[in-house]
């Protein structure tokens, strides 16, 4: 089982590292905009947010997929496509949210509001690809209160921030849900396979 779980997450984690890659690589030239060098950049709250919960889940996906090895998964194909798939969706989140190289991007929350309902609706898919996820990993943890209260919250702030024109609103529902999954991620991922 441990060669089968290997063999499987090597891709996976090729295209998590991708993702992980990519959202640094444009954050560090951001940064370089922000000290002078080439075009001038206004980096805000909200969208510094969602790059840092994008990050995160991205993070706490491949630390959670973990917990098939811990389960002794017997890998079929199809679960195989599915993580896989799972995988690329997060790696697509990053890409939306994030352009190659900060191209184009002058000011990150008119960038961000331009394309939020694009970027939201990626979210939305990634929920219930997350929740089925969770059932491939037992009722047990997906039937959960703790981890059904954080699918409502999120799925309904998702919506909001799809919806919502206000700056204020924005800034909300990104800091509560960036907030809100790094709590959730210390308190149920803290040591690696004790969930």
């Amino acid at each position: 089982m441990n060669d089968q779980f290997a063999y499987v997450m090597a891709p996976v984690s090729i295209i998590v590292g991708l993702a992980l890659a990519h959202i640094l690589a444009a954050l560090g030239v951001g940064v370089n905009r922000l000290r002078g060098h080439g075009k001038p950049i206004r980096l805000e709250a909200v969208y510094l947010l969602w790059v840092a919960y994008v990050f995160l889940w991205i993070v706490s996906f491949w630390w959670w997929e973990f917990k098939f090895h811990e389960l002794g998964t017997v890998w079929t194909f199809g679960l195989y496509l599915f993580v896989l798939l799972y995988s690329m969706l997060l790696f697509f989140m990053a890409v939306v949210l994030v352009p190659r190289g900060m191209k184009d991007l002058d000011d990150s929350y008119v960038f961000f509001m331009a394309g939020r309902k694009w970027f939201f609706a990626i979210l939305l898919v990634a929920a219930v690809v997350d929740f089925a996820d969770a059932l491939l990993k037992g009722l047990d943890w997906a039937l959960q209160p703790s981890y059904l209260i954080f699918l409502v919250l999120y799925v309904t702030a998702f919506v909001i921030g799809m919806r919502a024109e206000s700056r204020r609103v924005q800034l909300v529902v990104a800091a509560f849900v960036f907030f809100y999954q790094v709590a959730y991620s210390w308190a149920t991922l803290f040591v690696l396979g004790k969930w």
